[in-house]
């Protein structure tokens, strides 16, 4: 009498919580509440009848008794780990997914009915958004839980190009499928029920068995790449990834495993490698060429005077050009393979730095130091910068550098008397190779503003074109950057 009392108490206490008891009682899957003390509340109907175990020898009890009438001992279940916020894969339970604050898990052991099951766990909550349990529900595992259908499997193992199979614990293709096979002389139907000494050289059959069976035993997945002769031809590549296999009780019954055939990629790779190369070593002549036609340039306008000192100073200025192509291509593909770090950069002694380097021309700017966080590489943006004024405005254009600062940002500005640039094409001028304006240009157009580009994004800046003066593009350009400040 007593019990059921305190059943009834309890259940009156739920329902002021604003958990619909009710609900419970009605529906079909078993199922059952505890409170945030882990004490039984609700034990449903179909719960009674799943474990045999009345509502009336568990409700209002704790210390795990539910855990007792459906695994056989006292231990906690699903819904506790919701409430201890635990791990739920231990050994009673397998994980299969979180969503959220719900728990879905198979019975790795089966509960005292002695069927599979897979369990939903979640959280109660009243109105006010308090949590006061959780719930837990069982239903019995489907049968297809498996995986796909043999059917379904079959369909994609032949769609795609891969070598696809399956090894039991004995070495032996319970499986096997490649849609490439055919072209080698081999009917993949042909391969299942044999070794993989059927099929491969020995090394690398011995490599299959070896590397299944470790996945069988470790329950660990194995990588490799395997290069070797096979059937007459010159060396074939292999991506081999094999996994251990489940069955729906949990237990790693075989391995299956695919085989991705990447000898034409390393064949790629090696071109490209190769390619990368030879671009490295032409780079690096062209540069060290260009260097010393430079410097004898320099020695030679500073003998000079009036015009042909000034032909001097183009002449350096055009292979300077050149210099600045070359380190271009040379820090894209650091940019492309690698993240920059960043840190607290002078801006003012990197602008003064460069306007030194571009002697001869009418470059106006007032100093003062600012911080940025940038890194080096900054010299590259107010190089490309400078460069791109003089390629379109020519030795005589006069440049205009300005720093401003406003809270947490400064603004670079590199305005020009050049040809400017319409509106239309502003937005696309940062673009790899676009057609910067009207001017006629080599292939290097546009590499330079680019990189530009490139860096001030890994900055976490921002670059866009403007007009020197506003509205009137044809009196030239201004291309303003905003940078962090330090």
């Amino acid at each position: 009498m007593y019990v059921k009392m305190n059943q009834e108490r309890v259940r009156e206490s739920m329902s002021r919580s604003q958990i619909p008891v009710s609900i419970f009682d009605h529906i079909q899957q078993p199922a059952l509440v505890l409170d945030c003390e882990g004490r039984v509340v609700i034990w449903n109907d179909s719960m009674e009848q799943y474990t045999g175990v009345p509502a009336e020898d568990i409700v209002g009890k704790g210390d795990y008794i539910h855990g007792k009438a459906l695994f056989g001992e006292m231990c906690p279940t699903l819904a506790n780990s919701i409430l201890t916020h635990n791990d739920a894969g231990n050994d009673r339970y397998r994980l299969l997914s979180r969503q959220g604050e719900e728990l879905l898990a198979r019975s790795c052991i089966p509960p005292a009915s002695g069927r599979e099951v897979v369990c939903m766990a979640a959280p109660l909550y009243d109105t006010t958004g308090r949590q006061i349990g959780a719930v837990e529900t069982i239903r019995d595992a489907p049968e297809d839980s498996r995986g796909a259908p043999d059917e379904q499997v079959q369909i994609l193992a032949k769609t795609l190009p891969d070598m696809i199979f399956t090894l039991n614990r004995d070495g032996i293709f319970t499986q096997f499928y490649w849609t490439c096979a055919r072209n080698l002389g081999i009917d993949p139907a042909e391969i299942a029920g044999k070794t993989p000494h059927a099929l491969f050289p020995a090394e690398e059959a011995d490599f299959l068995v070896g590397a299944a069976h470790q996945a069988i035993e470790t329950g660990e997945a194995v990588s490799e790449t395997r290069s070797f002769s096979w059937r007459g031809e010159e060396a074939r590549s292999f991506q081999i990834t094999i996994h251990p296999l489940h069955n729906t009780a949990g237990k790693i019954v075989a391995a299956t495993g695919v085989g991705r055939d990447i000898t034409s990629d390393l064949v790629c790779e090696r071109a490209s490698q190769l390619s990368s190369l030879y671009l490295d070593l032409l780079g690096t002549d062209i540069y060290n060429t260009s260097m010393v036609a430079a410097t004898i340039i320099e020695m030679l306008r500073e003998r000079l005077s009036g015009e042909e000192a000034e032909l001097a100073q183009r002449v350096k200025n055009t292979v300077e050009q050149g210099i600045n192509v070359i380190k271009n291509v040379e820090l894209l593909t650091t940019l492309n393979k690698h993240r920059i770090r960043l840190g607290p950069t002078d801006l003012d002694s990197i602008i003064r730095g460069q306007i030194q380097r571009y002697s001869g021309i009418d470059i106006r700017y007032e100093p003062e130091s600012r911080m940025v966080w940038a890194n080096p590489l900054l010299e590259h943006i107010v190089s490309n910068l400078i460069s791109n004024s003089i390629k379109f405005g020519g030795m005589k254009v006069r440049i205009e550098i300005s720093v401003m600062e406003t809270a947490e940002i400064v603004t670079l500005t590199v305005a020009d008397t050049g040809i400017g640039i319409p509106d239309h094409l502003k937005p696309n001028i940062f673009d790899r190779f676009s057609r910067e304006g009207s001017k006629t240009a080599s292939g290097s157009r546009g590499l330079g503003l680019h990189i530009v580009k490139t860096l001030v994004n890994q900055y976490g800046g921002r670059v866009w074109a403007a007009d020197r003066v506003p509205g009137k593009p044809e009196e030239g350009a201004a291309i303003k950057v905003i940078l962090q400040k330090c």
